[in-house]
């Protein structure tokens, strides 16, 4: 479970880029993060890691976020960034998803099994033995995925995972994350895919949770949304 309580991020320039947020991410909930460019997304994310600095209580599993407890908290909190190349940096796909496991001090024997299941889920095995610069865009962000999901952590965190993605590649990864079992928290500004794939919609505005609900009800109500400075979803029975 992710709890929130009055969490800020305030930069150097006095910019309140998340502003007094409180939040429960229950275990199991897929959730999206959704907002106009600037209404806090990608701060709320790294500060859950201790990437920026923040005011406030954020509790992962019932243990808070302190100077002490970093470590801790990113073994339990994974992040998927916009960009796989910023995660993808050994030489084949294998090393790179082995790499968090040896970094935590896995037994070698015990790693090439632990990659292989996590291949495997995400059906991704042809990848192993790829370099990641020979990779398809959609490959990548599989394999980026998986880079943080043999990691078993029990919350992960998504930066616009569709970006950059052609239509096969982004069918690919709806069907991986509708099978993923981790919490799950995705900051995006594709609504149809918050339609498919999460349970529930968190909409900011200036740093504020302006709306929290039901995504198949929010998305598509035009006035709460364009307040945002968001067009609304279109449904299907309405694109003609």
């Amino acid at each position: 479970m992710l709890k929130l309580t009055q969490l800020s991020v305030i930069y150097p320039d006095k910019t309140r880029a998340v502003d007094s947020i409180d939040l429960t991410i229950h275990d199991g909930e897929t959730v999206a993060l959704i907002g106009a460019n600037g209404a806090g997304k990608t701060s709320l994310l790294l500060a859950l890691v201790g990437v920026v600095a923040s005011h406030g209580t954020i509790e992962v599993d019932e243990l808070k976020l302190e100077p002490h407890t970093v470590g801790e908290i990113r073994k339990r909190i994974g992040v998927v960034f916009q960009n796989p190349d910023n995660q993808l940096f050994m030489p084949s796909i294998y090393e790179d998803v082995a790499f968090g496991l040896r970094n935590y001090g896995m037994a070698e024997e015990e790693i090439e099994g632990t990659v292989d299941r996590c291949l495997d889920q995400l059906d991704i095995m042809k990848l192993k033995h790829r370099s990641p610069l020979k990779l398809s865009g959609g490959e990548k962000r599989m394999a980026a995925i998986a880079g943080v999901l043999v990691m078993e952590p029990s919350l992960m965190l998504f930066d616009e995972p569709t970006a950059f993605l052609d239509p096969k590649a982004r069918r690919n990864l709806i069907q991986s994350l509708q099978k993923l079992k981790p919490t799950k928290l995705i900051a995006t500004h594709d609504l149809p895919f918050v339609a498919e794939v999460c349970s529930r919609a968190i909409l900011l505005k200036d740093g504020k949770i302006f709306a929290d609900g039901d995504p198949h009800t929010m998305l598509y109500d035009k006035k709460l949304m364009e307040e945002c400075g968001i067009e609304a979803a279109v449904r299907p029975m309405e694109e003609n």
